[in-house]
């Protein structure tokens, strides 16, 4: 465009090189300064290009206001292009993370869902910083009674009901080391990390008595007092975290298998004395 409007002759060739090769070697710099934000790389970047070429302008001895206007005018364009272009992509970045926490939350309970604990098995596993993990596979206890007997909406309010409590007492007792999810149906997960297998089952087991001790009162105005089988093993030096998951998942059906409504640990294994879900269901019905 120089040559055609007759700024620069077409022998003056190499001036062209140089700066193409000034503005690249400082964009290279830019993308490496990592202490400012990518919006004002754009602007020194496009600022930059301003100066190259009127230093370039003045060695020629081409100053003119048709030469200096063509500089800055085209300059305030690219830069009000830039400016659009950077807010449709912060726009795009902010819908594109909001569908991604979206499609790691269950529809239902608000939890974290399957695809979160595979994304939180990945990061804890190559986080150098986590030195203990505690996982456990948590089960309503005669769920599937609990819908039979009053119906599947009394048996959202219950899986809403188990998962704020839940969510409520993890998050409280381990702050930004502790999550639930919601492995699917009324079966559960926790992942507990940098604190002790034996702070965990404690804290279940005050989970434990305050539903023991609190019934749900549905909408409708009926009284259900509920409990949870649980499993909760340890991760293994250089286990895998998906093998962990998969044993705690084991040591749970163990539980169901032998009565339900108790917690089983890598070392506690006696199941205490206390009366059924079941029993309790028809007492309350």
């Amino acid at each position: 465009m120089e040559y055609l409007i007759g700024i620069l002759p077409l022998k003056d060739w190499w001036y062209w090189i140089v700066e193409s090769i000034i503005f690249t070697t400082i964009c290279l710099v830019l993308t490496r300064w990592r202490s400012i934000s990518k919006r004002i790389s754009y602007f020194y970047a496009i600022a930059s290009l301003g100066i190259v070429e009127l230093v370039s302008l003045g060695i020629n001895h081409s100053f003119s206001p048709v030469s200096v206007a063509a500089v800055t005018l085209g300059l305030f364009v690219i830069a009000m292009f830039e400016e659009q272009r950077f807010y449709s992509e912060k726009k795009n970045e902010q819908k594109i993370k909001l569908l991604e926490k979206e499609s790691e939350r269950d529809d239902l309970t608000g939890l974290l869902n399957y695809r979160a604990l595979s994304q939180e098995i990945n990061r804890l596993a190559n986080n150098s910083e986590i030195h203990n993990i505690v996982i456990g596979a948590l089960d309503i206890d005669h769920f599937k009674k609990i819908n039979d007997t009053y119906g599947h909406f009394v048996g959202n309010e219950v899986l809403n009901y188990f998962s704020t409590v839940f969510r409520e007492q993890i998050h409280s007792a381990f702050p930004k080391h502790g999550y639930v999810y919601r492995f699917g149906g009324e079966e559960f997960t926790i992942v507990v990390s940098n604190h002790s297998l034996e702070e965990v089952y404690q804290l279940l087991q005050s989970i434990e008595k305050f539903f023991n001790n609190k019934s749900i009162v549905t909408k409708e105005g009926m009284k259900l007092t509920i409990s949870f089988s649980c499993s909760l093993t340890d991760r293994l030096n250089d286990e895998l975290l998906d093998t962990t998951l998969k044993r705690a998942d084991k040591m749970l059906y163990g539980v169901k298998n032998n009565g339900r409504g108790w917690i089983v640990t890598d070392q506690h294994h006696q199941r205490p004395q206390k009366p059924s879900l079941e029993r309790k269901i028809n007492n309350n019905y």
